[in-house]
């Protein structure tokens, strides 16, 4: 990433967006680039969990490996497999399971 592009884009945000928080930006390299390569999990481990960091103005590298939940692998284009029932258990939860509802940054 260019530090540059990135501290002139930091004073424009401020200026315009007055407290609001910076976006989450995704791209696509084989290089980490001077982001921390997030290691891969020995479980389950969300994506949203590791974006919390991110929110905070971190920079996170991810790869296939390093992305512990179905979601994460399909909607970053690291797989096209689907876990069966998957649209239940981001709504509405599995039968026997509370579902899928982050709240570890989301105030």
């Amino acid at each position: 990433m260019d530090m540059k592009i990135k501290e002139k884009f930091i004073r424009y945000w401020e200026k315009y967006f007055d407290g609001a928080e910076l976006p989450v930006t995704f791209y696509y390299t084989n290089e980490a680039r001077g982001a921390e390569a997030v290691k891969p999990s020995s479980g389950h481990r969300c994506i949203f969990a590791d974006l919390c960091k991110v929110r905070t103005g971190k920079s996170l590298y991810f790869d296939a490996e390093s992305i512990g939940c179905f979601g994460g692998k399909k909607y970053l284009g690291f797989t096209t497999e689907v876990m069966e029932n998957f649209e239940y258990f981001l709504s509405c939860g599995i039968p026997g399971s509370s579902g899928s509802k982050p709240s570890w940054c989301f105030g």
